[in-house]
């Protein structure tokens, strides 16, 4: 990997992941790099799991439906962010900066840097609970004491940088394939229209289930920019994130969803059916390589965060504070009900993707990420990103059916684009003329 500036530099860039700095062009890894991480964080253990979550509230059919609608819309919102870095080769917290103002963007730099820190933490406590029920182990401390030591294992990846992450991708991919054609052809199949009677306990609204879907990834989909940018151009980015949500997290949502439909009990947890070892170590294997390819991701784009919003903090440094942070949270399972985290995370993160999405596409017209922000902070992005966060949970507490994380994005998008276009120059977001030393793939 070498930079138009030298090869000193290209080193240092390597070792770095161009966290400060855009990812020239030449550095570039096309299309599939980024696809193959993308797909690896994409089919995750626990996203089957959730799947299956699903189904037992929804019933098949609708519980299909919920997934699919929710990863269309997260594809839609993603995408839109991705294409932008896609472009302009720029991470997460380097488009913040784009639109909040350097300063400004601290503050949601760090939000979804300790949350996505937070997926980390609750992959490798998920690790460690599995293979308790997988053994029906007791005990608070040695479950505790197993997800400290996972979340240590699954550090390291990322700690390394963004082509170890693509190496383990290539293991962990064949065994979500094998594992998803076991049980397709052993307990899906066989069961045929059978799998669509069951309608669920009653116990979940429609729009709950979408939103528990598409707030699996609103995350990291905010976040595309720290994987995409190594695309050439903002179309190939826009296709990586199409491989991350339809044709990856998607389809290995309605997989456990099926699943579940066809096990038929919701005493059995994480799909031990049986607690034969034919069944339980193949299980194992699988839910540790896929969390670990998850993990990897979740730390990747944590430590991106963390190296921008303390000046000086190095690559490695950053991603040793991101895993002492995880470590921690996975060693007292602070983060154990899934669905309170999921009501958080669509709470919280989609405003700051509805600023970003309002600020590429119509505040900088076609300026794209050209040139930098003339203030420090942008006011108007800032105060519609609190605006989105208040109408979201507003929306969360008297519109159960209505998919909130929408609401927050639609928000954020309206209020910054009226404040910036009302109060351009006082609230800060006039850009300035400097070049911000982004190229621009065609």
């Amino acid at each position: 990997m070498t930079t138009r500036s030298g090869v000193s530099t290209a080193q240092e860039d390597v070792r770095e992941e161009f966290h400060s700095k855009p990812v020239p062009l030449g550095a570039r890894l096309g299309f599939r790099d980024p696809a193959l991480v993308w797909s690896g964080f994409g089919i995750a253990y626990i996203c089957a799991v959730i799947g299956g979550l699903i189904q037992q509230g929804l019933g098949t059919t609708n519980a299909i439906l919920a997934i699919a609608l929710g990863n269309f819309i997260l594809f839609l919102y993603s995408a839109a962010i991705g294409y932008g870095n896609g472009k302009w080769g720029l991470n997460f917290p380097l488009t913040v900066k784009a639109v909040f103002g350097e300063k400004g963007a601290v503050v949601p730099i760090l939000i979804l840097a300790v949350l996505v820190t937070g997926w980390y933490a609750f992959q490798a406590w998920l690790t460690a609970d599995v293979i308790r029920v997988a053994f029906g182990l007791q005990g608070g401390l040695l479950l505790g004491t197993m997800a400290v030591a996972f979340a240590v294992l699954f550090a390291l990846p990322s700690i390394f940088g963004f082509k170890w992450m693509a190496n383990l991708m290539k293991l962990a991919l064949p065994t979500m394939v094998i594992f998803a054609g076991y049980y397709l052809l052993a307990k899906v199949l066989p069961l045929g229209s059978a799998l669509f009677e069951s309608h669920g306990d009653g116990k979940m609204a429609f729009m709950t289930g979408v939103a528990m879907a598409w707030s699996t990834f609103v995350v990291s989909g905010t976040m595309t920019g720290d994987i995409v940018r190594y695309t050439v151009n903002g179309r190939q980015a826009v296709w990586v994130t199409a491989v991350a949500f339809l044709f990856s997290n998607g389809p290995f949502m309605i997989f456990g969803a099926l699943i579940s439909a066809a096990l038929n009990d919701p005493e059995v947890v994480y799909f031990f059916h049986s607690s034969a070892l034919t069944v339980v170590v193949p299980l194992l294997i699988v839910a540790i390589l896929s969390n670990w390819s998850t993990c990897d991701a979740c730390l990747y784009n944590a430590t991106m965060g963390y190296t921008n919003a303390f000046s000086g903090l190095r690559w490695r440094h950053a991603a040793m504070l991101g895993s002492a942070i995880g470590i921690i949270a996975a060693g007292t399972g602070i983060i154990g009900n899934i669905v309170n985290w999921l009501i958080l995370l669509g709470l919280l993160v989609p405003p700051i993707g509805g600023a970003i999405i309002a600020d590429y596409y119509v505040v900088r017209g076609g300026k794209g990420f050209s040139v930098l922000r003339r203030t420090d902070y942008n006011w108007a992005a800032i105060v519609a990103m609190i605006v989105g966060v208040l109408v979201g949970y507003y929306v969360y507490v008297t519109c159960p059916n209505f998919l909130f994380g929408a609401a927050g994005i639609a928000a954020s998008f309206i209020v910054y684009i009226v404040l910036a276009r009302a109060a351009t120059e006082p609230l800060g977001a006039t850009l300035s003329s400097m070049p911000s030393g982004a190229e621009a793939g065609r």
